[in-house]
């Protein structure tokens, strides 16, 4: 029998149920451990890190914002090994195979530090990690490659239609990006407030419900050094 592997922060699962995500309502997993590793993270999204690889085997695991991964890996976790035939391949990227329906845990391998297994990971020479501002020669240092991902996958491949709320976010987090942002917006008929405005709405938020965005002091200091270069 082959495996595969889904990570997460939930320990203790005897059953793996399908949820609502990008593609779809399915359970996730994946051929590759280091994968399953990576995404057992507390929180993070494409504007907060990415994932990828320039062809040598490797997986490049890079940091959008500063700090960014003292958070996102700040947390225990699980890596649970599956059955494979549960599983069909529609092809989302990085061997990543879906189940419609509910699939029972084999193995649970449990781990008290994600942070100290992704450091395993670049010291066994699996994974190559870029901490903010470094980063590989194919992500551009001013993240503008992230427009092309939300114009060319989301909106062109995925129809994604994004909420107010939903760009304002990209905005707080990359503010060198604000105008051309905007211009998504616009095309969307999207009608999003000034970058003062959406400070506000976020940190509020935060207040609130601190659970809910991880990166408020994250994109607070992303702006200040945006500032700077602008000066």
């Amino acid at each position: 029998m082959e495996w595969v592997y889904h990570g997460s922060k939930t320990q203790g699962l005897k059953m793996l149920i399908p949820h609502k995500s990008t593609h779809g309502t399915y359970v996730y997993a994946t051929k590759s451990k280091e994968i399953a590793i990576i995404m057992s993270k507390r929180c993070g999204d494409d504007a907060t890190y990415s994932l990828g690889t320039n062809g040598d085997g490797k997986l490049d695991l890079v940091e959008r914002l500063p700090h960014a991964f003292e958070k996102m890996f700040s947390n225990k976790f699980s890596l649970y090994t599956l059955d494979s035939t549960l599983f069909k391949n529609i092809n989302t990227g990085f061997n990543e195979v879906v189940s419609e329906a509910e699939v029972p845990v084999i193995k649970e391998e449990i781990y008290t530090s994600l942070m100290d297994a992704i450091n395993k990971l670049v010291d066994n020479n699996l994974i190559n990690i870029y901490y903010y501002p470094n980063r590989p020669d194919y992500i551009p240092y001013d993240d503008s490659d992230l427009i092309d991902k939300i114009r060319n996958t989301y909106i062109r491949k995925m129809h994604k239609q994004y909420t107010d709320r939903e760009i304002a976010r990209w905005i707080f987090l990359h503010p060198n990006l604000e105008e051309e942002l905007r211009i998504i917006a616009e095309e969307q008929n999207i009608n999003v407030p000034s970058y003062d405005a959406i400070k506000e709405i976020f940190i509020n938020a935060q207040e609130e419900r601190p659970e809910h965005e991880m990166y408020i002091d994250n994109a607070l200091e992303m702006y200040e050094l945006y500032s700077q270069k602008r000066m």
